[in-house]
C-alpha cells in the first residue's frame, strides 16, 4: 500500500512541512521525530495502515528532514512541537489525538503543554529512556564524552559514508533492535536526516526532562513501554523504573517486544492498535448525545505517591495496575463507558445511577478481599446531571463536581451527591448523610451521603 497524497502546512515560524492523512474517525497526529519518513508504515502490514482503520491518522516530516522545508535553522523539540501545531491547525478539527513515538516523544509532549486545549489524549509509544531525574542520559559529566562520541559518529556516518558508523550510532539510542532491522533503520535515516539535523537533535537531547515536562501536562496520557529486561542490564532494566515515576495519572502498557521500531507485522502493532481503540476511538462510539442525565464516578487511589515512597516504584506500579484492572473490569461489567484511566483513577459513565453505584460497591468489595489490594484504599466519588459531550470525553460541572466530591472521601468510602442519593429513593442501598460541603469551584454548598458496602455486623 502506498502512501497517501502529500500536503503541506506552513509553520507560525513560516516553515513549510510535509504531511499525509487516512482514514477517518478521531484525528491522530504521529510524531516520530526524526524515525520515519512520510512512506514508512503505510505498508500493507505497517502501523499507520493498520492505525488507519480506525482513526484519521497524519504522520509528517519534521522540518530539515524528507519533504519538508530545511529552513534557515536545522530544528529543536520545540520547533518540531510548532510543526505538529501547524498541521493541527490544517486538519482544522477542533479536537485531536496526539502519538510520539521513541524520538518523536519529546516533541509531541511539548506540543501538548502548548497548546492543552486542542489535544484530547496523549499517547507515548517507546518514549526515550530518561534517567531517576527526569532528564534524558547520559548527564554530569559523562555529557561531554557522550557527546563527542555521538558527534564522531555522526560525521563519520554521514559526512564520510561510513555505515558501520550510522549503525553504531542508533545502538547508542536503541540497543534492543536487532542487527538487521538496525542495518535497514540506518540506511533510510542515512537518506533521511541531514548531518545538522542529527547534530541538533543530540545537542536538544541532554536539555530535555520529560519527567518535569509531563507532570504538567493536563491531558489524558498513554505510556506504551518495552518491557523489563535483565536486572543486571542497567540501562534497559530502568527505562519502566523512571518512567513510572514521571507520571502520577497516567495508564501504562507493556509493549509485546522490546524494540522501539515498528516493523511491519509486529505484535506490537496489532497491541497498539487496540489499546488506542480502548482509550479513544471506543467512547466515541458509545456517547450518542449531549442532553442526557449521566451518572458520572470518580475513583483515585488515596495516597499514591507516598504508596511509591512506601513500596518503591516497581512494587507500586504493579498493585496500581491491578487495582486498574479491577476497576475497569468491574465498570465494563455493568455497562459503565470508560472516559479515561489515570494510573491511580479513573473516570467513568452510566446511564443509570444504580449501575454506578452497584460497581462502586463491588469494586470496594473486591479490593478488600483481593490479597495484593488490601492494603490499598480507593476513594470513590459519584454526581449525576447533564455533561457536555465533546469528542470522547466528558466535560462541565458534573464531571468537576464528581472529582471534588472524590477528594473528600477516605480511603475506601463511597460518597455521593444529593442528586444521585435522589436517583435511589426506594433502592435497597445504606446511605448515611454526611451534611453539608462546599466544593472547591462550586458557588452552593452541596449535601453529601455515604454508602454503605461492608456487611453489617451480625
Amino acid at each position: 500500500m502506498s502512501a497517501p497524497t502529500v500536503q503541506y502546512a506552513r509553520t507560525e515560524d513560516d516553515v513549510a512541512i510535509a504531511w499525509v492523512e487516512r482514514g477517518e474517525g478521531v484525528p491522530l497526529i504521529v510524531s516520530t521525530g526524526l524515525a520515519a519518513p512520510l512512506d514508512v508504515g503505510w505498508e500493507r502490514n505497517g502501523v499507520l495502515t493498520r492505525l488507519s482503520q480506525s482513526f484519521r491518522v497524519v504522520s509528517f516530516d519534521p522540518r530539515g528532514c524528507g519533504l519538508s522545508e530545511r529552513g534557515a535553522s536545522p530544528g529543536t523539540f520545540d520547533d518540531e512541537a510548532k510543526d505538529i501545531a501547524a498541521i493541527a491547525d490544517a486538519i482544522g478539527e477542533p479536537r485531536l489525538a496526539l502519538m510520539g513515538h521513541y524520538l518523536g516523544t519529546p516533541s509531541a509532549a511539548i506540543a501538548a503543554l502548548n497548546d492543552p486545549e486542542r489535544f484530547t489524549q496523549l499517547v507515548l509509544y517507546m518514549p526515550i529512556p530518561i534517567s531517576s531525574d527526569g532528564n534524558v542520559p547520559p548527564l554530569g559529566e559523562m555529557t561531554d564524552i557522550w557527546r563527542s562520541t555521538v558527534n564522531g559518529l555522526l560525521r563519520l556516518g554521514w559526512e564520510y559514508h561510513e555505515e558501520p558508523a550510522r549503525r553504531a550510532l542508533l545502538t547508542m539510542l536503541a540497543p534492543t533492535v536487532p542487527h538487521d532491522t538496525l542495518k535497514r533503520f540506518a540506511q533510510t535515516l542515512y537518506h533521511y536526516v541531514p548531518t545538522e539535523r542529527m547534530l541538533s537533535l543530540i545537542d536538544d537531547l541532554p536539555t530535555v526532562n520529560m519527567r518535569q515536562m509531563l507532570n504538567e501536562v493536563q491531558i489524558p496520557t498513554l505510556v506504551c513501554l518495552p518491557p523489563e529486561r535483565d536486572p543486571s542490564d542497567d540501562v534497559e532494566s530502568s527505562i519502566g523504573r523512571a518512567w513510572s515515576q514521571a507520571f502520577r495519572r497516567t495508564r501504562l502498557v507493556v509493549a509485546r517486544d522490546h524494540s522501539p521500531l515498528f516493523m511491519p507485522g509486529s505484535a506490537n502493532i496489532e497491541q497498539l492498535a487496540r489499546t488506542l481503540e480502548e482509550t479513544i476511538a471506543a467512547p466515541k462510539r458509545r456517547i450518542v448525545s449531549d442532553r442526557v442525565t449521566r451518572t458520572i464516578l470518580f475513583t483515585d487511589i488515596e495516597g499514591s505517591t507516598s504508596l511509591v515512597d512506601r513500596l518503591g516504584d516497581v512494587h507500586a506500579r504493579e498493585i496500581t495496575r491491578q487495582v486498574e484492572s479491577l476497576t475497569l473490569e468491574t465498570i465494563r461489567e455493568r455497562d459503565g463507558v470508560v472516559i479515561k484511566t489515570m494510573g491511580d483513577g479513573a473516570l467513568a459513565w452510566f446511564s443509570a445511577a444504580s449501575s454506578a453505584l452497584d460497581v462502586a460497591i463491588v469494586l470496594q468489595s473486591r479490593l478488600a478481599a483481593h490479597g495484593c489490594c488490601r492494603d490499598v484504599h480507593v476513594k470513590i466519588g459519584i454526581s449525576a446531571g447533564e455533561p457536555i459531550v465533546e469528542s470522547d470525553d466528558l466535560h462541565g460541572a458534573t464531571v468537576n463536581q464528581a472529582a471534588r466530591i472524590t477528594e473528600l472521601a477516605s480511603g475506601g468510602e463511597i460518597l455521593v451527591s444529593g442528586p444521585v442519593r435522589g436517583l435511589l429513593l426506594g433502592r435497597d442501598y445504606r446511605f448515611v448523610d454526611r451534611g453539608m460541603h462546599e466544593l472547591k469551584g462550586f458557588r452552593d454548598q452541596i449535601r453529601l451521603f455515604s454508602v454503605g458496602w461492608r456487611e453489617p455486623a451480625d
